[in-house]
């Protein structure tokens, strides 16, 4: 196991647990939106265009305080900060990491995803397509962390290029995120913080760390979010939490695509050495 960028366990969630304390805190000022009004509104948006950005806490609390008015905050069962738990599959030879490595566009990624707040669990399918344009179709599942069995098969049949059967549980993400919904535009922001990468050998945790997303059914340049970072200097990145992680557990994969990335987020988390 590799422990150079290993996190003590308690001290990460005290760290999260304090990030969730002063993100509730700093959102108390918040109109609220319900699940079920995000998803019969035009901001679900499975099929979007993405905005990714790193940023450590101080700047997200900043970023927060800056978009207040403008967003309302999702709450899901009453609250408004809510855990994830995604798997994501790849095959032994890594395809869809290395055709992310390589630029490759109309590429894919399977992976399920558990939603610890509302308890909800999904298979996932994620298209970026050559216009930029990420697609994203899912199905309900019963089993979180598992392919569904014949009643999804069509499914993954119809929408995975490649045969799921060679595919298997490579790497699971775990992390706390708040979501922002415009109130002019079809857009949402998140915010992802105590993120944790792992397989059945290595766990690493960034806790210093946030990945911000703002998704837009359109073009967005009149985005209130993205004129934010953009007066507090904070750029725009090309981020896989898949990529990142697997750079990270999986050491022997080539990843000088993501080195730019990874000396970024070992800046940003003290300092660490998180990549050779």
């Amino acid at each position: 196991m590799n422990q150079t960028a290993q996190k003590i366990p308690d001290e990460t969630n005290s760290t999260t647990d304090d990030i969730i304390r002063k993100i509730s805190s700093g959102t108390d000022n918040y109109d609220i939106i319900t699940l079920d009004e995000l998803k019969r509104s035009d901001a679900n948006l499975m099929s979007r265009r993405e905005s990714k950005y790193l940023m450590n806490f101080e700047e997200c609390l900043t970023i927060i305080s800056a978009l207040s008015g403008d967003y309302r905050i999702l709450d899901v069962e009453g609250c408004t900060v809510s855990g994830y738990e995604t798997v994501y599959y790849d095959d032994n030879s890594f395809i869809t990491y290395h055709q992310h490595h390589s630029g490759k566009l109309n590429r894919y990624k399977l992976r399920t995803r558990r939603y610890l707040s509302s308890g909800e669990s999904y298979v996932e399918i994620k298209e970026k397509k050559n216009t930029g344009v990420t697609i994203k179709k899912r199905i309900e599942t019963s089993e979180s962390g598992t392919l569904p069995k014949e009643e999804q098969d069509l499914f993954l049949k119809s929408n995975f290029p490649y045969d799921y059967h060679n595919f298997h549980p490579v790497l699971t993400t775990e992390y706390s995120r708040v979501t922002l919904v415009s109130k002019n535009n079809d857009e949402r922001i998140t915010f992802d913080f105590g993120l944790t990468f792992s397989n059945s050998d290595d766990k690493i945790s960034l806790p210093e760390v946030v990945i911000a997303e703002v998704k837009s059914g359109r073009n967005a340049s009149d985005s209130k979010a993205l004129s934010v970072m953009q007066a507090f200097g904070i750029r725009k990145r090309s981020f896989s939490k898949y990529c990142i992680g697997v750079s990270l557990i999986y050491k022997n994969l080539k990843h000088n695509r993501f080195k730019p990335n990874l000396i970024y987020l070992s800046r940003i988390s003290g300092g660490e050495a998180l990549c050779c």
